[in-house]
């Protein structure tokens, strides 16, 4: 398999001149507290086809729907173990047709949902399973156009693919996995229905891995301090927000290039933990969460 790797390390020196993204400032909201449209240590934010905005609010165990003026439009769950509670909820995957799921991560558990975020079933590891595929704490899951689900489980820092049926078929990125070993993953997305998209503090890398969980390459850069939120774009773009830079970086698969963003904002970043990029009219514009805020904005070439 590492003959199949291709390792990806870019210096700052050799980046200067690749800034070619500039994000401009059209709004923000958000605060600290636990009150509509207040966060509390927010871990992800995702945009829906239906332009619905998702922020996944921790802290306060709960998944907050904007419109994308910033408008507060429900607020679907709270504290507990039932159905349709949170238990320190992730991550959100939004780009199913027909669902949408969420990490419930000390849950040890998926939760299922209709578009309209009506709960439809929770998917949790089976007992009866090999243990290399039973799953807990999960940081991060996407589903591709198969409906193959993808978990990253923070239990054992490994990926578990589970089948359209619910099966489990294969894992990978597991402590002897050899280059494909994941150290201190935080995020999962799917690349142009070909490629998974990791981040990986514990490398301060990308990691891409086939739909079989084959390594593709590894993209490390000195620029990176700690990669963590993820997002991906049809135009052939990954973009990467960088907490511990307090920047926001674009990778170009097609030139294996790494871009670091420039930003118009009313205030400096503070602490970049996730992002999402979308379209309006052909345009690109991207929303980004920011400690306890979301900036909402364009992004100009």
């Amino acid at each position: 398999m590492l003959k199949h790797c291709i390792i990806l390390s870019y210096l700052f020196a050799s980046l200067t001149g690749l800034l070619g993204q500039t994000f401009v400032e059209t709004f923000r909201f958000g605060q600290s507290g636990a009150n509509e449209g207040q966060f509390n240590h927010p871990s992800a934010v995702a945009i829906s086809d239906e332009g619905i905005l998702f922020v996944v609010d921790s802290g306060n165990n709960r998944i907050q729907l904007f419109d994308l003026k910033g408008n507060f439009l429900k607020s679907v769950g709270g504290f507990g173990f039932e159905a349709d509670q949170f238990d320190f909820p992730t991550d959100i995957w939004v780009k199913s047709l027909l669902n949408i799921y969420v990490s419930d991560y000390n849950n040890q558990r998926i939760q299922r949902y209709d578009r309209q975020m009506n709960f439809i079933a929770q998917f949790t590891s089976n007992p009866n399973w090999p243990q290399e595929f039973q799953f807990g704490q999960v940081l991060s899951c996407a589903v591709n156009s198969q409906n193959d689900m993808f978990v990253l489980d923070h239990l054992e820092n490994k990926i578990v693919k589970f089948n359209r049926n619910g099966q489990p078929e294969v894992y990978f990125g597991h402590y002897n996995a050899g280059a494909g070993e994941l150290i201190e993953p935080q995020q999962l997305d799917i690349f142009n229905n070909q490629w998974l998209v990791v981040t990986d503090l514990g490398q301060k890398a990308l990691l891409l891995f086939d739909f079989f969980g084959n390594l593709l390459k590894v993209v490390q850069s000195k620029q990176f301090v700690r990669p963590r939120g993820l997002a991906t774009h049809g135009s052939g773009v990954i973009a990467v927000a960088d907490d511990g830079a307090n920047r926001i970086f674009t990778y170009l698969p097609q030139s294996d290039s790494l871009q670091s963003w420039q930003f118009v904002l009313q205030k400096p970043l503070q602490m970049p933990v996730d992002v999402a990029l979308f379209n309006v009219e052909k345009e690109r514009h991207c929303v980004i969460l920011d400690g306890n805020q979301v900036i909402v904005g364009s992004l100009k070439e």
